[in-house]
Parts: C-alpha cells; sequence; structure tokens
C-alpha cells in the first residue's frame, strides 16, 4: 500500500514538474515576441570588459522635488 502511495507521489511531482517546464517555455515565447525583456528596461549597450560607467538614471527636475520650505540641514550632535 505505501509503494502505491509512493509511485502516486511521484507521478504527481513529475507532471507538476512538466507543467512548469511548459509553462515556462510558453512565457518566454511571449516575451521574445513583445520585444523581450521586463517592460520599460531597455538592454544596456555592450562595452569592453572591465569599463566602468557612472550613470543617472533620472533626472529630477523642480517639479519632482517636493517643496523644502524653512528646512535647514544640521550637523549631527550626539546626545548623552
Amino acid at each position: 500500500m505505501v509503494l502505491l502511495s509512493a509511485w502516486g507521489t511521484l507521478r504527481v511531482i513529475l507532471i507538476l514538474v512538466i507543467v512548469w517546464q511548459v509553462l515556462r517555455i510558453i512565457m518566454r515565447m511571449q516575451m521574445e515576441r513583445q520585444g523581450g525583456g521586463v517592460p520599460g528596461q531597455q538592454r544596456p549597450p555592450a562595452r569592453p570588459k572591465g569599463e566602468v560607467r557612472i550613470e543617472r538614471l533620472d533626472r529630477p527636475t523642480d517639479k519632482d522635488r517636493p517643496s523644502q520650505g524653512p528646512v535647514q540641514d544640521v550637523d549631527f550632535e550626539e546626545i548623552r
């Protein structure tokens, strides 16, 4: 009896793995058809190994910044 339940369990696991692989293949095909990648992201241009760049992704404008009001920067002061 135990052997029968073990075979059933293995069969269910095998079915789940097959379904998982089929879903992955379908999703990959859909992504390739739509242009690939995550929406809103572009692939970075290829560059030589070891080249380092610092790029700013977004440039905040005056509209994007909240108004500061009467706030001033202060130095850190340790309180004991």
